[in-house]
This record gives structure tokens, C-alpha cells and sequence, in this order.
């Protein structure tokens, strides 16, 4: 390890011993959020109140503008979720390797039950609705954007203590779940079940992985790489809302941020890690 990125590494150290997240397995209000959440889920697995709150969400999306609905639900999309983990990450480097495990864990659940119960969209059952962006007919069950921003809002609820910060992140996903009703792509239930799946996988992901403050140079490289692929899927991916190409241009927005935050931090850092090692030599 070079000087720099020793002093760069001790200045990061200090920084986040001074503002220790909460430990998961204390932090009550993260288990009551879990807890409503299961209890959503059962109460969906009745199909009347499952179609009955679909209907109702559904018609109030009707009084909104289509580009906001495929604005706010594309936040969902990995690439855009992706990119504000970067930027979260960019302050909380010490959650890195928590981040990516519960990314893991969260597209394996996802995909594999998806697969497994291949169960119908709205689109493949109802005639009349209001539907947004192309009509999509199976894998209903979880919801994936559901999934990805509940991930989100449980890594930004578990690594910051801020009341308002919590409240911002958890009021997003909420909007984002309920989004994906209004734009006709699930049934409410899978956003019960995608919220848990994302929710619970960072929790798991915190029990499993401590926080762990890796060296500068491997912190830039992790979030370098993991830019670059989030770039690569959003050119290779097929866009939900072809037809609205305000959403590509937002989702580009998200991504040349995350860029612009991390070069940002690694150049502030360089700068005083930089300052450290000539204050030691002078001492």
C-alpha cells in the first residue's frame, strides 16, 4: 500500500468511525418496516384485495402524466438504482461489499422465483386498464424495480441515522412500488414481495458482511467497474418506454451523475489524503 493511499485509507477510517451506521440487528424501526411489509403480502395473497387495490391504483395513475409515471417507476430500473447506490457509496465506502452482496442475493431471488412461478401480468388477464410503456405478460411475481429501490432505500436507511434521509428513501421506494401498479406492469403483490426481497436482502447482506473499509485503490476500481457495467446495460437493454424517450434521456442523466459524484470524490480525497502524508513527513 503507497503512502497515499495509506493516508487516504486512515482519513476514510476516521471519517466513518465518527458516523457508525446502526447495527442491523439493533435498529428496531428496519424490522417493524419488514414486518408491515410481510403483513402487506399476506393480506395481497387474497386475490380480491389484490385486484382491488390494482383497480384502485391503477385509475388514480390515470390522473398523472404518462412521462412522470415512466419517469419515477424507471427509478427502479437497475441502471438508474445502480447509479445512486455509486453515489451513495462515494460516502459510505465502508458498505461497499455489503452493497454488492445484497445486489447479489436480490437478483438471484428475484430471478429465481420469477422463473419459478412465471405468474401472469395484468396485461395477460385484463382488457381494460391503464397501461404505460410496452404491454409485458408474464413473470409477474416479485417485482424487480420493486425489488432494486427497496434495496436502496434499505441500504440508505441502514447506513445513514439522518430521520429525513430515511424518510426521503423510503417514501421513493414506496412511490416507485406503487408506480409499477400505476403503470399497468404488476399486480400489488409482487411489489409486497419485491419490497421484501430487496429490503430483507441488504439486511441479511449487513449480518453476513461487517463493515469493511477497503483501500482507496480498490474502493475507485470496484465503483469504476461497476459504472461501466451499469453504462453497458443501459445501452444494451431494450427500454420499457421506447416511445418516451425523456426516460432514456433521465436514465443517461442518473449515470453521467454517478460519474461526475465519484471523480469528484476521488479527486477531494486524492487531494486530502495528499495533505496527510506531507502534515506526517513534516512531523
Amino acid at each position: 500500500m503507497t503512502k497515499l493511499d495509506l493516508a487516504f485509507t486512515q482519513q476514510k477510517f476516521s471519517k466513518t468511525t465518527q458516523h457508525s451506521s446502526p447495527s442491523p440487528q439493533h435498529d428496531t424501526s428496519f424490522m417493524w418496516g419488514l414486518l408491515l411489509l410481510v403483513s402487506a403480502l399476506l393480506l395481497l395473497m387474497k386475490e380480491s384485495v389484490n385486484s382491488a387495490y390494482f383497480f384502485k391504483i391503477n385509475q388514480t395513475g390515470q390522473h398523472f402524466s404518462p412521462e412522470l409515471l415512466a419517469s419515477i417507476t424507471d427509478m427502479g430500473n437497475g441502471v438508474v438504482t445502480g447509479s445512486i447506490l455509486v453515489m451513495i457509496l462515494c460516502f459510505k465506502p465502508a458498505w461497499i461489499l455489503r452493497v454488492l452482496l445484497a445486489a447479489a442475493i436480490c437478483l438471484v431471488m428475484t430471478h429465481l422465483l420469477k422463473n419459478y412461478f412465471d405468474a401472469p401480468r395484468p396485461a395477460a388477464l385484463l382488457e381494460q386498464f391503464n397501461i404505460i410503456g410496452d404491454a409485458r405478460h408474464s413473470k409477474s411475481f416479485p417485482s424487480g424495480h420493486t425489488a432494486t429501490i427497496f434495496l436502496l432505500a434499505g441500504t440508505a436507511f441502514l447506513s445513514s441515522k439522518r430521520l429525513l434521509s430515511r424518510i426521503f428513501f423510503v417514501s421513493l421506494a414506496i412511490t416507485v412500488g406503487a408506480s409499477r401498479i400505476a403503470v399497468g406492469a404488476h399486480w400489488p403483490i409482487d411489489i409486497a414481495l419485491g419490497a421484501i426481497i430487496g429490503w430483507g436482502s441488504i439486511y441479511v447482506a449487513s449480518l453476513i458482511c461487517k463493515e469493511r473499509l477497503l483501500s482507496a485503490r480498490y474502493q475507485y476500481l470496484i465503483l469504476t467497474a461497476l459504472l461501466l457495467l451499469l453504462g453497458t446495460l443501459s445501452a444494451l437493454s431494450k427500454s420499457e418506454f421506447p416511445q418516451m424517450p425523456i426516460v432514456d434521456n433521465i436514465q443517461r442523466l442518473y449515470l453521467l451523475s454517478a460519474a461526475l459524484c465519484l471523480y469528484i470524490s476521488y479527486q477531494l480525497n486524492r487531494r486530502n489524503a495528499g495533505s496527510n502524508v506531507i502534515n506526517q513527513s513534516k512531523t
